[in-house]
C-alpha cells in the first residue's frame, strides 16, 4: 500500500500560510520551547561547574589581625613577642587541589554530561508536541475554511435554483410547495454556514494562541507527495525518537549513580597549599607549606550501602520505565500507520465519489431539462453532490494531518 510523503518545501505566503509556516512561528512565540531552550543552556552551565569542581582553586587571601597593644610586646623576634603584636599581617596565595574522591567528582561529572544531552533531548521533544498542536489546530481551520467555501457555493447553486423556482411559481409552470420546499432548504444552508463560521472561528482563535497568525490570513496546503514508507520501517525509525534516546539516558544516569553510590566506600586525598607573600614573627622566613589530607571511612552504620541499594532500585525503575515506554511507541506508531492507512483510502474512496457524483449531476440536468426529473430531485441531487466534495476534503485534510501524527510517532518533523 502507498503512505502519504513528507509536505513540501515552505510555499509563498501571498495566497495564504502553510503549516510549516505556521509552526515556525509558534516556535518563535511558544514559551514551553524557550524554557526546554533555556533549560538546555542550564544544563550545560551545571557541567562547566562540576567541570571547574576537580581543577585547582586558587586564590589570594590577604588578612589583617589587631589586638590590644601591650608594653613591652613590640618586639618582633621570639614567638611571645610575635602573638602579642598589636597588628598582625598575613598575606598568602592559597592553592587547593582534589586528588582522588572515590572517583565520584568524574561520576558526577558524567551524569551532568548526561542530563546536558537529556535537556537537547527534552528540547527536541517539545519541538514534536508542539508540532502537533499546530498540526491539529493548522488542519481543523484548514477543513472548516474549505468547508465553508463548500457550503458558500451550495448556497449560491440553492439560490439560483430558488430563483428560477420562483418564476416559475409566477408562471404555473412548478407547483408552490416546490419553492418552499427549496427556500427550506435554503434555510438550513444559511443555518449551516453560521455554525460554520462560529467553530471557525473558534479554530482560528486556538491557531492564533499557538502561532500568532492572524485570523483573516487564509490557510493553504498542497498536495503531499506518496512515499513507500513500510510499517517496519516505521518502527526501526522511531527507535531513534527523542523521548526513548531521554530514557536510555536516564538508564544511563541511574547506573552512574550506582559507581557514585559505591564511590562512598572508598578513601579521599586532597592538598592544600600555601604561598606566603607577607608573614610576622619566627615563621616569616617560612614561604611556601602543602598539607596532604586522607579520609578513610571506615563505618559509617550502613548508610553507604544503602545509598547503593537505592541507587540500584532506580536503575531497575529506568529500565521497565524505557521498556514499557518502547511498547507504547510501538502501540503510537502502529495506531498512526493504520490511521494513514485508512485515510489514504477514504480520500481515493471519495475521489471516485466525487467523479460520480458530478458525473450523476451533469445526467439528472440533462434528464431535467426532459422532464425525467423534478426541480426537487435535482436540487437535493446538488445539496448530496456538495456534501460530497465537502466529505472528500474533509478526508484530505485528516491524511495530511494523519501523516504529520505518524512523523511525530517516528519522533521526526516536517
Amino acid at each position: 500500500m502507498r503512505v502519504w510523503g513528507a509536505p513540501p518545501q515552505v510555499a509563498s505566503s501571498t495566497s495564504g500560510i502553510t503549516l510549516q509556516e505556521c509552526f515556525q512561528r509558534a516556535r518563535q512565540i511558544s514559551e514551553t520551547v524557550g524554557i526546554s531552550a533555556e533549560n538546555t543552556r542550564l544544563v550545560q552551565q551545571q557541567y562547566r561547574a562540576q567541570i571547574g569542581a576537580v581543577l585547582p582553586h586558587i586564590d589570594w587571601i590577604k588578612s589583617q589581625f589587631y589586638q590590644q597593644n601591650i608594653g613591652g610586646s613590640s618586639g618582633s623576634g621570639g614567638a611571645t613577642n610575635s602573638s602579642l603584636l598589636a597588628t598582625q599581617p598575613l598575606s598568602y596565595f592559597q592553592i587547593q587541589q582534589p586528588i582522588f574522591a572515590g572517583l565520584r567528582d568524574w561520576t558526577t561529572i558524567a551524569i551532568t554530561k548526561s542530563q546536558q544531552e537529556q535537556a537537547r533531548l527534552y528540547e527536541q521533544a517539545t519541538d514534536l508536541q508542539l508540532l502537533t498542536d499546530v498540526a491539529a489546530g493548522f488542519y481543523t481551520a484548514y477543513t472548516l475554511q474549505d468547508q465553508l467555501s463548500v457550503l458558500m457555493e451550495t448556497r449560491k447553486l440553492n439560490q439560483d435554483q430558488v430563483d428560477q423556482l420562483d418564476r416559475w411559481t409566477n408562471i404555473g409552470r412548478t407547483r408552490p410547495s416546490d419553492a418552499l420546499s427549496a427556500q427550506t432548504q435554503l434555510a438550513s444552508i444559511d443555518a449551516q454556514i453560521e455554525d460554520t463560521r462560529r467553530t471557525l472561528a473558534e479554530s482560528r482563535h486556538l491557531l492564533l494562541f499557538l502561532t500568532g497568525v492572524p485570523a483573516d490570513v487564509p490557510l493553504t496546503d498542497s498536495e503531499p507527495v506518496p512515499a513507500g514508507l513500510t510499517l517496519d520501517e516505521a518502527l526501526t525509525r522511531a527507535g531513534k525518537r527523542p523521548d526513548v534516546l531521554s530514557a536510555v539516558e536516564s538508564l544511563h544516569q541511574a547506573e552512574l549513580s550506582i559507581r557514585y553510590a559505591r564511590g562512598a566506600h572508598l578513601p579521599t586525598l586532597a592538598a592544600v597549599g600555601h604561598y606566603y607573600t607577607e608573614r610576622v614573627g619566627f615563621l616569616s622566613d617560612i614561604r611556601w607549606d602543602a598539607t596532604f589530607l586522607l579520609d578513610v571511612p571506615l563505618y559509617e552504620g550502613g548508610s553507604t550501602q544503602a545509598q547503593v541499594r537505592q541507587a540500584r532500585s532506580q536503575e531497575i525503575i529506568a529500565q521497565l520505565t524505557l521498556a514499557r515506554l518502547k511498547r507504547d511507541i510501538e502501540r503510537q506508531v502502529r495506531t498512526a500507520y493504520d490511521d494513514l492507512s485508512h485515510a489514504v483510502s477514504e480520500v481515493q474512496a471519495y475521489d471516485k465519489a466525487v467523479q460520480l457524483a458530478e458525473k450523476n449531476y451533469g445526467v439528472q440536468q440533462k434528464e431535467n431539462r426532459l422532464g425525467v426529473t423534478t426541480n426537487l430531485e435535482l436540487l437535493q441531487l446538488l445539496t448530496n453532490m456538495q456534501n460530497v466534495r465537502g466529505q472528500w476534503l474533509v478526508s484530505r485534510a485528516n491524511a495530511r494531518l494523519d501523516d504529520i501524527l505518524l512523523r511525530v510517532a517516528m519522533g521526526e518533523g516536517l
